[in-house]
C-alpha cells in the first residue's frame, strides 16, 4: 500500500502517504494512487475538503530515485506537473498536514495545495541543486508565487532546509502545531463552511487571477460574482438577513 484514505471530521478526507521505510518517497504507484484519490474526492460530493499527510517522520522527501531512475524523464515531469496543476485547481480546499521532512518532490506537492500546517520538527527545502539537478515537479514556478522571487532563490539556488518556525515568518506554511493533522483537519473546516458555490467562485478567481493581469483578473472575479449571486444559496442567504434570521 502506498496511501491510505479515510474520512475525519464532517466530511474532511484524510489522504495518508504509507511508505514509511522510504520517508513516503513517490513511485508511480504512489503517483497513480493520488490520481486515482483525488479523482474520487473530487467526485464525491459528501467530501467538502482533504487533508495531505505522511506517516512516520517524513511528509514526503521527493521521488524514489532508486524506483524512477528509468523511463522516459520527460513524460514523468509532465505527470507531475499535471497532479500539480490539479492540486493547485482543484475545486476544494485542501492542507497539507507536513508532520516531518517535506523536501523537493513532497514540499512541491504540498505548495500546490491551498494551505500547509507543519509540526515543529518539519524540515522543508528544494534540495535538488546539491544533487546537480533542479526543481522539476513545479518548485520554481509555485514557490516564488508563496514566498516571493528572493526568498525562493535563496531556498532553490542554496537547497538549505528550513525549519517549520522559518517556514511560517516567510509564509510558507499557514501555522506551526505540535498535532499538525489535527490543525489542517481545523483549518479545513473553517474554510469549507458555508456556501459551496461561492468558495468553489472564490477559489477559482484567486488562483486564476494570480497568473493573469489586472483587467482580466477583475473580469473573472465578475463572473464568479455573477454566478454566485444568482445562486439557490445567495438568494437564501439574502432573505434570511433581509428578515433577520
Amino acid at each position: 500500500m502506498t496511501l491510505e484514505v479515510t474520512t475525519v471530521g464532517g466530511g474532511i478526507a484524510l489522504v495518508r502517504l504509507d511508505r514509511e521505510r522510504v520517508l513516503n518517497a513517490m513511485n508511480e504507484a504512489m503517483v497513480e494512487a493520488l490520481e486515482e484519490a483525488f479523482e474520487r474526492i473530487a467526485a464525491d460530493d459528501a467530501v467538502r475538503a482533504y487533508v495531505l499527510t505522511g506517516t512516520g517522520r517524513a511528509f514526503c522527501v521527493g521521488s524514489d530515485l532508486k524506483e524512477g531512475g528509468g523511463g522516459d524523464a520527460g513524460a514523468r515531469v509532465r505527470r507531475m506537473h499535471a497532479l500539480v496543476l490539479r492540486l493547485v485547481r482543484f475545486p476544494k480546499v485542501g492542507v497539507a498536514a507536513l508532520n516531518g521532512l517535506a523536501l523537493g518532490g513532497g514540499l512541491e506537492i504540498a505548495m500546490a495545495c491551498t494551505f500547509r500546517t507543519a509540526a515543529p520538527s518539519a524540515r522543508l527545502g528544494l534540495p535538488e541543486v546539491t544533487h546537480g539537478l533542479m526543481p522539476a515537479y513545479g518548485g520554481t514556478q509555485l514557490l516564488p508565487r508563496l514566498i516571493g522571487t528572493g526568498r525562493a532563490l535563496e531556498l532553490a539556488l542554496t537547497g538549505e532546509m528550513i525549519g517549520a518556525e522559518r517556514a511560517a515568518a516567510i509564509g510558507l506554511v499557514n501555522a506551526v502545531a505540535d498535532d499538525p493533522v489535527a490543525a489542517a483537519v481545523a483549518l479545513a473546516e473553517r474554510c469549507s463552511q458555508g456556501s459551496e458555490t461561492a468558495r468553489r467562485a472564490i477559489l477559482r478567481a484567486v488562483v486564476e487571477g494570480s497568473e493573469l493581469p489586472l483587467e482580466q483578473g477583475l473580469e473573472r472575479e465578475h463572473q464568479g460574482v455573477m454566478t454566485v449571486a444568482n445562486s439557490a444559496e445567495a438568494l437564501a442567504g439574502i432573505d434570511q438577513f433581509r428578515h433577520g434570521h
